[in-house]
C-alpha cells in the first residue's frame, strides 16, 4: 500500500505530459491529414480536369505539416520529460553564457527587443494597415491571422507545457512566463516568412528575391540566437518556436494559395 502514492503520482505526470503533448501537436497533425485527404479527393474526384502538380502540391504540402508535427511532438515531450534532444540544452547555453562580451550584449539586446512578440505583432499591425488602405484586403486578412495565429500559439502553448526558463541568476533580460516554445522564435519566422510572402510578387528580380531571403533568414536566426546569449531560453525553445512558427506558416499559404486556385478546376481543354 505504501507504493501506491507514488503510482499515483506518476500516472498523473505521465498522463500530463500525454495530454500536453497532444495540444502541442494535433493542430498540425490535423492539418496534415486533412490536406492528404483533400490531395486524394482532388486527384479522384477531379481526374481529367485537373493535372498531377495540384494533388501532389497538396500532398507534398500536408507531408511537410506532418513531419513538423512530428519533429514538434518529439520536442514537447522532450521539454516535458527533461530528456531526448534537450541533452544539448545545457552545454549549449553555457557556451552562450560563457562567451559574454559588452558590445554583443547591448547588441542582442536591441535584436531581442526587435524581434518580440510584441513588436512583430506591431510590424505585421502597421503593415496590415497599409494593405488595407491599397486595397489589398486578401493580402491584409493573410498577414493578420498568421500574426494573431502566431500569439495565440504562444499564449496556448507555454502554460500547457509550462516548462522552465534557465536559471534566473544568468538571464540577463527579464521574462515571467514559461519557457518552450521561445516566443521570439515563433513570431519572428511567422511574421517575417508571412512578409516574404507578401514581398516576392514585387520583386521581380531573382537577385532581389535572393537577398530578400538572406536578409529574412539572418534575422530570424540572429532573435533566436539573441536568447540563448541572454540566457532566458534553451536551445530546444528556439528549435520548438522555429518548428511551431514554421508550421502555422506553411498552413497559412497553403490556405492562401488553395483560395486563390479555381474550384471545381476547369474540364480538360477549357481554359482557366
Amino acid at each position: 500500500m505504501w507504493m501506491q502514492p507514488n503510482t499515483d503520482a506518476g500516472m498523473r505526470r505521465s498522463t500530463a505530459a500525454v495530454t500536453t503533448l497532444g495540444y502541442a501537436w494535433v493542430p498540425y497533425a490535423v492539418a496534415a491529414l486533412l490536406l492528404i485527404g483533400l490531395s486524394v479527393v482532388w486527384a479522384v474526384r477531379f481526374r481529367g480536369r485537373t493535372t498531377q502538380s495540384t494533388w501532389s502540391w497538396l500532398a507534398f504540402r500536408g507531408a511537410g505539416l506532418a513531419v513538423i508535427a512530428a519533429a514538434i511532438a518529439l520536442l514537447a515531450d522532450a521539454a516535458t520529460e527533461g530528456d531526448g534532444l534537450t541533452a544539448i540544452d545545457r552545454p549549449t547555453w553555457s557556451w552562450f553564457v560563457g562567451h559574454r562580451g559588452g558590445p554583443l550584449t547591448a547588441l542582442f539586446k536591441v535584436i531581442t527587443q526587435t524581434g518580440s512578440t510584441l513588436a512583430m505583432g506591431s510590424l505585421a499591425g502597421v503593415v496590415v494597415v497599409v494593405l488595407l488602405w491599397r486595397r489589398r484586403r486578401a493580402d491584409a486578412v493573410f498577414l493578420a491571422v498568421v500574426a494573431i495565429g502566431a500569439g495565440l500559439f504562444v499564449s496556448a502553448a507555454k502554460p500547457l507545457i509550462g516548462r522552465a526558463r534557465p536559471p534566473m541568476a544568468e538571464r540577463l533580460v527579464v521574462e515571467a512566463n514559461q519557457s518552450f516554445p521561445s516566443g521570439h522564435a515563433l513570431a519572428s519566422i511567422a511574421i517575417i516568412g508571412a512578409l516574404a510572402v507578401l514581398l516576392r510578387p514585387i520583386l521581380r528580380a531573382t537577385r532581389l528575391r535572393v537577398a530578400a531571403a538572406v536578409v529574412g533568414a539572418v534575422f530570424v536566426a540572429a532573435i533566436g540566437v539573441s536568447r540563448l546569449y541572454l540566457g532566458v531560453h534553451w536551445p530546444t525553445d528556439v528549435l520548438g518556436g522555429w518548428l511551431c512558427g514554421a508550421g502555422w506558416l506553411l498552413l497559412c499559404t497553403t490556405a492562401r494559395q488553395l483560395r486563390a486556385r479555381r474550384w471545381p478546376p476547369p474540364a480538360a481543354g477549357v481554359p482557366s
